[in-house]
């Protein structure tokens, strides 16, 4: 219960510490201030302005991980915080014994963050947006007689499915089902052991590539929801090694990519938070996007692996450095037949400048990376088809740019190319002419898919250096 307090006795203080770190605005005689305040509560307390998009040069500043300094101005006699997150922190007022340049900077640094982390989540109270439920769905191989039964019977079904035009629904429903089994080996080997059958080899690939490009969704009530699988293939520079996939500010996107593409007012678009890396697609051969229109008609979001164990395992990946050029896809469904392609073609200037920006933010809401390039939304398989053959022909120019230069002219360059399983794709090696040494050498990979095709990935890889006038000659490996 409470009750007045007299006037002359002294106020009792409360023994819970306030938090250590405190931010907030003032207001002054013309309102708002410019800058925000941080306070220091613990020793050595202490006030200091803050603001933002600060461009104070300072030693490391280029640094891909978190950088700061302590910086003294000698003509007004003061101290400045300065870190390449873009915050200054300055007009310190100390309450306490002054700090050394050290302390000062560790304790700064330490604000720093927790205020990086203040301004996540304002961002996502400010989207709006509720944490969705993750479903999670992991490899599970089939013990080698189950596995070798499921691919007998897929083989056998494939290859009756020729002649037979009525026994395609069954194989329809046979590919959907070992796809969502959980164990790609069982359609990868069937189709390997379809090499010398290719109308049941090209009629099984051809079944599982229309299930996922154009998935249906059962629901309860009976009523069926036809789809069709598109994407924006986003490729981005990195530093830091590692690369995450699950981004839920993607989920912002979703009505102003419909407004661009003009889809009808009723239609749906739905955008998948989880983007799909050349490393996961090509790990499980693209089948377990089987799964993804039904995890998004339930509301939830896709995850390949365990959430938590993924996000430390990317930590630890983020802390050295591995500089490269990633391509990933970003998945969304639209109502079958709302899209057309001519009018996807029409609209894609306009779609990819409406939401280039939301892509930006949300992806650097999770992960830092460098230069971004977003690709014109395409129906699945040409959008994989386009990322990587964008993707390959920008490295492939860029590394062709720099030995010449380094040898003064093409000329007199040749390459080498040697197909690697880990890579999925081919090293390519430049060297002089005449000389062994390599003086570069790049990726060429091949487009993810329930069967990749080596032969596409050579002949194109031929044809781009035919164009460029270097000789190109293939290094088989033998196995002994």
């Amino acid at each position: 219960m409470m009750k007045p307090h007299p006037r002359n006795a002294r106020v009792k203080g409360s023994a819970l510490r306030p938090n250590r770190f405190i931010f907030g605005d003032a207001l002054d005689e013309q309102g708002l201030e410019p800058c925000e305040y941080f306070v220091h509560t613990e020793m050595p307390r202490f006030v200091c302005r803050l603001v933002g998009n600060d461009e104070t040069p300072f030693e490391g500043e280029d640094s891909g991980d978190f950088a700061s300094a302590v910086l003294f101005d000698e003509s007004d006699n003061v101290t400045h915080y300065v870190c390449n997150q873009g915050f200054r922190l300055y007009d310190f007022n100390f309450i306490d014994e002054l700090p050394t340049a050290a302390l000062l900077q560790q304790i700064c640094d330490e604000a720093m963050q927790v205020y990086l982390d203040l301004q996540d989540i304002y961002r996502e109270q400010e989207s709006g947006l509720q944490a969705r439920e993750m479903r999670v769905f992991t490899p599970k191989p089939l013990p080698p007689r189950a596995r070798a039964r499921a691919m007998t019977g897929l083989k056998s079904l494939a290859q009756e499915s020729v002649h037979d035009p009525l026994r395609q629904m069954s194989l329809t429903a046979s590919v959907q089902q070992v796809m969502a089994g959980g164990d790609p080996a069982v359609l990868t080997e069937t189709q390997l052991a379809l090499l010398n059958d290719p109308p049941a080899r090209q009629l099984l690939l051809e079944t599982a590539r229309d299930c996922i490009a154009f998935p249906e969704v059962v629901r309860k009530d009976g009523s069926i929801l036809s789809f069709e699988l598109w994407a924006l293939p986003f490729a981005f520079s990195r530093v830091q090694g590692g690369s995450w996939w699950h981004f839920p500010l993607l989920e912002r996107v979703e009505t102003v990519l419909a407004d661009a593409l003009e889809l009808p007012s009723k239609a749906i678009l739905w955008i998948s938070p989880t983007v799909f890396t050349m490393e996961m697609l090509n790990e499980r051969a693209c089948q377990d996007l089987v799964h993804l229109s039904s995890v998004m008609d339930a509301g939830c979001d896709y995850a390949p692996w365990d959430p938590d164990d993924a996000r430390a395992t990317y930590e630890a990946a983020r802390q050295t450095q591995d500089p490269r050029l990633l391509l990933a896809f970003i998945p969304f469904l639209v109502e079958r037949g709302a899209l057309p392609a001519e009018q996807a073609k029409r609209c894609a200037r306009k779609a990819l400048d409406a939401v280039m920006p939301l892509v930006q933010d949300a992806i650097g809401a999770e992960m830092e990376y460098g230069e971004a390039e977003l690709f014109a939304a395409l129906p699945w398989w040409e959008a994989l088809s386009a990322g990587v053959g964008g993707v390959n022909r920008k490295r492939l120019g860029l590394t062709l740019a720099l030995a010449a230069a380094h040898l003064g002219g093409m000329t007199d360059i040749e390459a080498e190319a040697e197909y690697q399983p880990e890579l999925q794709g081919y090293e390519v090696c430049l060297r002089k002419s005449g000389r062994p040494e390599v003086i570069a050498h790049l990726p060429w990979l091949l487009v993810p898919d329930v069967a990749p095709d080596r032969e596409r990935a050579w002949s194109e890889l031929e044809l781009c250096m035919r164009e460029a006038g270097v000789p190109l000659t293939e290094r088989i490996t033998r196995l002994h």
